[in-house]
């Protein structure tokens, strides 16, 4: 075999590898805008992405029969479903009705009450943690109102989001209500602008 033949051959061969290389980091970087895409958006997308995060709740949680009853609850679309969220959405036929899947991977800023620190603004990664934010606050709301009975919170202890220990103690739920900390805490989402 010639040396000329070997060459070609071995250039080709190192072409293959750079294009196949180069394949495989253009569908990482893909797959990695569509769950981690809140990075790349605008204020203003980020904002209307948590109305979306807010109405997929509403499906997942029983409230809304379907995308679109939920988008117009949380005043937002299922346009704007599928452009902020599209991994979140599952569709069984192009033009057939849209739902959403039970979990995602999208991360969003919440305020959460945190064992020994009290309110705090954290990264909740995943459905998985913004519902648990959402379902702490919703229980230590109806326990303080006395709806539901400080046991009520016993299922959130050693619970984490963020990184940080949800408060399940009453006491420490109590003293934090008394010194008017429960009174900063507007909303589960918060605004892309908040520090953490």
């Amino acid at each position: 075999m010639s040396r000329g033949n070997s060459n070609s051959r071995k250039g080709r061969t190192t072409r293959q590898r750079r294009k196949r290389s180069s394949r495989s980091k253009t569908r990482t970087k893909r797959r990695y805008q569509s769950t981690h895409g809140s990075r790349r958006l605008s204020t203003r997308q980020r904002v209307e992405q948590l109305r979306v995060f807010a109405a997929f709740n509403r499906v997942r949680r029983g409230e809304a029969k379907s995308a679109t009853e939920a988008a117009r609850a949380e005043r937002t679309t299922v346009r704007a479903m599928q452009k902020l969220a599209p991994d979140a959405l599952i569709q069984d036929r192009p033009g057939g009705r849209i739902g959403v899947k039970p979990t995602d991977r999208y991360s969003a800023r919440v305020e959460i009450l945190a064992k020994d620190v009290g309110p705090k603004v954290v990264i909740a990664r995943g459905s998985r943690q913004r519902g648990l934010a959402g379902q702490h606050r919703a229980v230590y709301n109806r326990v303080l109102e006395g709806v539901e009975p400080p046991s009520a919170l016993d299922q959130f202890r050693g619970k984490k989001v963020g990184g940080y220990e949800l408060v399940s103690d009453f006491d420490e739920l109590s003293t934090f209500a008394q010194a008017g900390f429960l009174s900063q805490l507007d909303s589960l989402y918060v605004s892309p602008e908040t520090s953490l």
